[in-house]
């Protein structure tokens, strides 16, 4: 394997000893090629700086072979030692603690929170940034990137459409910034469902501002593993700067739109398109690049996000806990609170417009950098490169090219690819394994 050019951070990482080299994990990666299946014995090892952080090898692998990771561990030690940390507590947190997230606050000030402020917020600050970058000019459409697994793929992937990400921060970054600002000297951490922050938080572009993902299933797994009872604490308020309005929605698909709507933008229904899933993978990115190509695209808002359900069954969340219309109604009820108790006329709904203009003096801005030379390390076999690879796996006809997506990576020709930059061996091919029975099996004729 190539050296590569940017180093990224892990976020999954293979027990060795449960992995049974079932290739699952490679059928249901976007990237395919951050996976090494090449030695039988380590199983199949991921290459982070190809990964891009999806998280689907993980929902996938039925052997527990896949880990997240996280810095829940770092965060309750430094606590523990005195540090200064604020809490950013993302919308998915309070469907995941139903009931229960003014307690969850009340427990992380007892062990050394300064502060605990709400990302919905943050999600309000990004959606008016969204609309001033569309106002100024921004090239549209503008692709949304609170998502960090879009963003990395589309960096490492897909770079022609780097130009169309937002050019603002993600709703956590945008509220840490404004922290920053105002309540200076603390570390920040977020409060998570996604195993991707820690590549956001860890970008040389976002400065440093973050200093730990903190995943709702370890966060879990912590308070279960040290019986700890959030019915017991005190019940505790966000610190500020106020209550969110619809940017508590941001966590399921089509929030960001939801919230952008109140900004009554002349939009028609084809020009904001939202997404999410495998499919962003497999059809959206080929298709919207092609649009833009041939100037046929008339998307203004990408609402997108990398997991089927959103953020609220998140990679960094306990999946099956609860179902997505659970998930749907818990939020709904929130929203139809918060809007009773803090956005009951449109005096309120004009004043929360008034504190996101009046935050001009903090910088949201975010930038990108190409990481496709990662990528473009790996070595594309030509045809006779592909020829002497097929006749290796004992393909010689038409017949013998079976794109029968065993191996994972869903046609032969990539599979060749992936032999040929030594992830893959030829033995490992179904077609291959068949031959060979067929040869040497006493039951064959």
């Amino acid at each position: 394997m190539p050296e590569m050019k940017y180093h990224l951070p892990a976020v999954v990482e293979v027990d060795s000893e449960k992995c049974v080299q079932c290739h699952v994990c490679i059928q249901v990666c976007p990237a395919k090629y951050c996976n090494d299946a090449s030695d039988l014995e380590k199983g199949i090892t991921v290459n982070h700086d190809l990964c891009i952080g999806c998280g689907n090898c993980v929902r996938a692998c039925t052997h527990d072979a896949r880990i997240i990771k996280d810095d829940t561990e770092r965060f309750i030690e430094d606590l523990k030692k005195g540090e200064n940390i604020a809490a950013l507590v993302a919308p998915a947190v309070d469907v995941n603690f139903p009931g229960q997230l003014k307690k969850l606050l009340g427990w992380l000030k007892s062990i050394g929170v300064k502060m605990n402020f709400d990302v919905s917020f943050g999600a309000e600050i990004t959606t008016y940034q969204y609309l001033r970058a569309i106002q100024a000019g921004a090239k549209t459409p503008v692709i949304a990137q609170p998502c960090p697994a879009v963003v990395s793929f589309i960096e490492i992937y897909k770079p022609e459409l780097m130009p169309y990400l937002a050019p603002t921060g993600s709703p956590v970054m945008d509220i840490s910034a404004w922290v920053h600002k105002n309540h200076p000297g603390m570390k920040h951490a977020f409060i998570s469902p996604c195993i991707a922050k820690s590549r956001e938080f860890q970008d040389p572009n976002t400065k440093g501002q973050i200093t730990y993902n903190v995943t709702i299933t370890n966060l879990k797994k912590y308070l279960e593993e040290n019986n700890i009872d959030l019915s017991k604490f005190q019940d505790t308020n966000f610190d500020g700067p106020m209550e969110a309005e619809r940017g508590i929605l941001y966590s399921q698909p089509g929030g960001l739109f939801e919230t952008f709507k109140r900004y009554n933008v002349p939009l028609k229904m084809h020009q904001v398109r939202r997404t999410e899933g495998n499919e962003i993978y497999e059809e959206f990115f080929e298709e919207l690049e092609k649009e833009i190509k041939e100037k046929k695209c008339d998307v203004v808002l990408v609402d997108i996000l990398n997991c089927l359900h959103g953020c609220n069954r998140g990679t960094g969340t306990n999946y099956d806990e609860r179902t997505t219309d659970e998930i749907l109604k818990l939020q709904s009820d929130r929203l139809e609170k918060q809007k009773k108790e803090n956005y009951p006329d449109p005096d309120a709904l004009a004043n929360l417009q008034k504190i996101l203009e009046d935050m001009g003096d903090v910088d949201f801005s975010r930038k990108y950098t190409d990481k496709s030379e990662n990528y473009k390390t790996l070595e594309d076999p030509d045809e006779a490169g592909i020829k002497a690879l097929y006749e290796e796996m004992e393909k010689f006809t038409e017949e013998d090219i079976k794109n029968c997506a065993a191996c994972g990576y869903m046609s032969c020709e990539a599979m060749a690819k992936a032999i040929m930059n030594g992830l893959y061996r030829p033995q490992q091919c179904h077609h291959f394994l068949e031959v060979y029975y067929r040869k040497h099996s006493k039951d064959t004729d």
